[in-house]
């Protein structure tokens, strides 16, 4: 049980965090996203196997072609849509509302613990493969490795706030993410250039081209551009999410 007041949301917030958390991983999906994540550690070996060290390619193969374009959105897809997911689906949200607990506290505890988990995967998957490709480059290598991590840093918190945001308003969360992820993210984003201002992913590689170039052309946005967006998405997701979850007793679910 959720102890905690209007006056002090810190104190449950923890516990909300660990309980969402057990929910996530419980899930069968996990399963697929731990697949996932062992992606680029397993090209990270086949490059090894087959060819000399080389950063660049590992970036543009890897990296940019998998990583940020595959197995992150996906990743957040999951875990972001999942947080509440079961919870709103099964009624038991209700339960949660009933405490008396502010809602931006609910929704920033169950978007961390989503966030945690897309950044303890992908990060992971990362410095995994960055250990057998990439980092043994030297400092080309270490920075390409900086490049990645802040990259995904950013497209991760983003994908997540974003997906939490859209899991409050539809049961769809889950085929809208993947859509969004196939279509606006994998293909329109890389053939239309004026949206770049709407992508994730451009916001995730003008992170990384701070520290070195990680795709294979230049990102469409500076980096300084692509931080203040990424914080207005996620400021603008969760805000979303939260005033959902406020009028949430009163419209009994989602559509």
């Amino acid at each position: 049980m959720i102890h905690g007041s209007p006056r002090s949301p810190i104190r449950a917030m923890p516990e909300i965090f660990r309980v969402t958390v057990r929910q996530l991983l419980g899930r069968r999906r996990t399963l697929l996203l731990l697949l996932l994540a062992a992606l680029p550690l397993l090209l990270a070996l086949v490059f090894r196997l087959f060819d000399r060290i080389d950063v660049q390619r590992y970036s543009n193969s890897v990296f940019d072609g998998v990583l940020i374009a595959i197995v992150l959105p996906l990743t957040a897809v999951l875990f972001g849509t999942g947080a509440f997911g079961a919870e709103l689906d099964e009624g038991t949200a209700l339960y949660l509302l009933a405490k008396p607990l502010p809602r931006w506290a609910v929704v920033l505890s169950k978007a961390m613990a989503a966030a945690a988990l897309t950044l303890l995967l992908t990060v992971g998957a990362i410095l995994a493969g960055a250990l057998v490709e990439v980092i043994p480059a030297g400092e080309v290598g270490v920075r390409a490795t900086e490049a990645y991590v802040g990259a995904t840093v950013v497209g991760g918190l983003c994908y997540v706030a974003v997906f939490v945001a859209v899991s409050m308003f539809t049961r769809r969360a889950l085929v809208i993410g993947i859509g969004y992820t196939l279509i606006w993210e994998g293909l329109l984003s890389s053939l239309l250039p004026g949206i770049a201002n709407l992508s994730i992913r451009q916001y995730a590689l003008g992170v990384g081209d701070w520290f070195v170039q990680v795709g294979r052309e230049p990102a469409r946005l500076p980096p300084e551009t692509a931080v203040v967006l990424s914080a207005v998405v996620v400021v603008a997701a969760l805000v979303l999410a939260t005033w959902r979850l406020m009028h949430f007793e009163l419209s009994g679910g989602t559509d």
